[in-house]
């Protein structure tokens, strides 16, 4: 199964799907993604929420989200054919 990643953090590249998906190479960049994802979910003011992308592409269950909890920062990471996933956000400061 393939590993999609949905975020918007600075720390971790864009295409940071193919380290997970490749088998055995780029295992050092995902380490550092991994510690990356780690220091952004263990963060105090972190907040959790499931989404469902169930009969919606992932890209209309995201903008449901911004819309829904305007956050500033966001991560997530699930299974290609996942009907549920678990968002991690920070959000804005008014």
């Amino acid at each position: 199964m393939k590993k999609v990643i949905v975020h918007n953090l600075k720390t971790i590249p864009k295409d940071a799907a193919i380290y997970w998906n490749n088998n055995g190479s780029g295992f050092t960049k995902q380490l550092e993604i991994r510690k990356a994802i780690t220091a952004f979910c263990e963060q105090p003011g972190i907040k959790k929420v499931w989404l469902s992308r169930k009969r919606k592409s992932t890209t209309a269950a995201l903008k449901e989200f911004k819309d829904l909890y305007t956050p500033k920062n966001f991560y997530s990471m699930f299974e290609e054919f996942d009907d549920v996933f678990e968002m991690f956000y920070m959000e804005k400061s008014v």
